[in-house]
């Protein structure tokens, strides 16, 4: 898996920052080890490993997946 970060990412479901692994040929396979969310009150931490937050994850795989085949190589 390859290491990534993303410092702001504007997608369908709010503003996100990120990192974690990926695999460039699956967009289910992204791995968070951070992940937080904008809000009116700044950015907020969200809990990777809570259940209510796995159904928000996985919505936002596909497009997280797409910005990260967009960049360049490193």
């Amino acid at each position: 898996m390859t290491p990534f970060t993303i410092t702001r990412l504007h997608t369908q479901f709010g503003i996100i920052k990120a990192s974690g692994q990926w695999h460039t040929n699956s967009t289910t396979d992204t791995q968070f080890n951070q992940l937080e969310q904008m809000s009116t009150d700044g950015w907020i931490a969200l809990d990777i490993n809570h259940p209510a937050n796995s159904q928000f994850i996985a919505a936002i795989q596909p497009e997280v997946h797409q910005h990260l085949l967009s960049l360049p190589p490193a």
